[in-house]
């Protein structure tokens, strides 16, 4: 077996450790993967790799497991809160993010406008599994207001964004494809309504399959199949100038995890959550590395051809004007009549909109798309290198520091998740022992009984370790707090002694005092943040 073949599996298996370490250390997973593969790109050459992994494939089924899980596990309760500004910024903001990205772009490089346009929507989209995981690990839940129009915001306007891309900027680029513009609106219309559409019908279907089957592995298997079927079906209308896959995926996950309003019974969702968090995670570790692979580093440390405009220098531009011009503008603008967000929810919202997978799978579809008809060329080593720059500057600038700015402007919920852990594994417990009193009454069958009995041993197992964990981490940050605390004491006294000896000018005395005195400050800020664990 020739050794490309076994690539995928050593991608898997290295991401998933490398997304393991950034967890740990608290930052955004995709910079390590693609940091690992721009290394894989200079120990392997691309011919062979890049036909056992083709990325346009494996990008297209990384949006469908994404987008699916993302409406799998959206809360529509929560959406309420929040959707007057969800629906703007995933309409409104998206294209306002579009153009006003591409067309600063263009300016800066008037004969590459369309391909600016077309970079402009490829970043339009967020992700916001890269930021909850870096204030997750940091210990930072933000209000629920902010967090349901961040988690809205993914789920509709990167499905948006793909319409966009695929319907509108793309054919600017390919003139075999290009249409009048009322057509291109007309397609985009479209391609929207037969999303939900499609979504619909694949949730009815492979709900009523699921529920007929009462099968754990008809379960997963179904589950892990279902976006791919429900984008696969709306990109079959490829043809006619439809691209409705990225909306068809959202919907069928938002219609099966609220089956009842569809006429259906409750599916199993911590089943199908867990199953499409997998497959997703999967693909987008896949998605990570091969961005890093595909780019050309000569090409990025280069000047654009015919011109002495460096890559890297644009693409920095690039990454500030969408970071710093693009997304605040298009965010104020849309959120402007809701009166009841504030600024600072309107800022870091702004300051929030991480890029990631979508932006990754998106400059991927639309290079594949442009070799197909136009050959590789300059063209596409422009998209995917400015992509690639600005994925990284979003992910290290916005990803590092989202988790100070939720708590400097007063935006984190403050939560203990021990008592979180606590409750649940105490509800866990309960159950349990309601269950084994309904089956020594006879009530539940005996093989139904041990079934049942395990799953619920191996949660009250698994919150238990979460717990232990939990506690163990606590107390190590506040033993490290507290010898740190020890260590500015320590140095305090023995300036103060030797300034009393007169070994010390006064200046310097109280310019090292009043330092230490401010790190003191800020450590007892820390330690508030910390519950005093028994």
């Amino acid at each position: 077996m020739a050794a490309e073949q076994y690539l995928i599996a050593g991608i898997l298996i290295i991401g998933a450790g490398l997304a393991r370490i950034a967890e740990r250390h608290r930052f955004p997973y995709p910079i390590p993967l693609i940091v690992a593969g721009m290394v894989l790109g200079q120990t392997l050459p691309p011919e062979g790799v890049l036909e056992t992994i083709p990325l346009d494939f494996i990008a297209q089924l990384t949006l469908a497991t994404v987008l699916f899980y993302a409406g799998l596990t959206m809360n529509l309760k929560e959406l309420r809160l929040s959707l007057p500004v969800v629906g703007a910024l995933a309409s409104v903001g998206v294209l306002a993010t579009s153009l006003i990205a591409g067309l600063t772009i263009g300016l800066l490089l008037p004969v590459l406008w369309t391909t600016a346009l077309l970079i402009g929507a490829i970043l339009s989209p967020t992700d916001p599994a890269a930021l909850f995981s870096v204030l997750e690990s940091g210990g930072v839940r933000v209000k629920r207001k902010v967090y349901s129009i961040l988690e809205g915001e993914a789920v509709f306007n990167d499905a948006t964004s793909v319409i966009l891309v695929i319907t509108v900027f793309t054919p600017l680029i390919v003139e075999a494809l290009a249409v009048p513009l009322e057509i291109a609106a007309a397609e985009f219309a479209l391609s929207l309504g037969m999303g939900v559409l499609i979504g619909f019908a694949v949730a009815y279907t492979i709900g009523s399959v699921i529920l007929r089957s009462e099968d754990s592995t008809n379960t997963t298997i179904l589950t892990a199949t279902t976006p791919i079927l429900a984008y696969g079906l709306g990109e079959a209308f490829g043809g006619f100038g439809l691209h409705p896959g990225a909306i068809a995926a959202v919907f069928t996950g938002i219609f099966m995890a609220n089956a009842r309003r569809i006429g259906l019974e409750v599916l199993p969702q911590r089943s199908m959550r867990d199953t499409t968090k997998n497959v997703s995670f999967a693909f987008e570790i896949v998605v990570f590395i091969m961005l890093g692979y595909t780019v050309n580093i000569p090409f990025v440390l280069g000047t654009l051809p015919g011109s002495m405009i460096g890559v890297l220098p644009l693409g920095l531009v690039v990454a500030m004007l969408v970071v710093f011009v693009a997304r605040p503008a298009a965010v104020f603008l849309v959120t402007a009549p809701d009166r009841d967000l504030s600024n600072q929810e309107r800022f870091f919202v702004s300051w929030a909109g991480v890029k990631g997978v979508a932006s990754a799978a998106l400059a991927a579809i639309s290079v594949s798309i442009i070799t197909e008809y136009m050959g590789a060329s300059d063209l596409t080593n422009t998209v995917t290198s400015i992509v690639f720059i600005v994925l990284m500057v979003s992910l290290v600038l916005q990803g590092l520091t989202a988790p100070y700015f939720a708590r400097s402007l007063g935006l984190e919920e403050e939560v203990d998740v021990l008592e979180e852990i606590t409750v649940h594994r105490d509800a866990t417990r309960h159950a349990l022992l309601k269950l084994v009193d309904d089956y020594t009454e006879g009530n539940v069958e005996a093989s139904l009984y041990q079934r049942l009995k395990a799953e619920l041993e191996e949660e009250i197992f698994s919150l238990e370790d979460e717990l232990r964990r939990q506690v163990a981490e606590k107390r190590a940050r506040l033993l490290e707090l507290q010898t740190r605390e020890r260590i500015y004491l320590n140095k305090l006294e023995y300036l103060r002694n030797e300034f009393e000896q007169g070994k010390l000018k006064e200046i310097s005395y109280y310019d090292e005092r009043l330092e230490i005195e401010r790190e003191l400050e800020e450590l007892e800020s820390l330690k508030r943040h910390q519950k005093h664990v028994h």
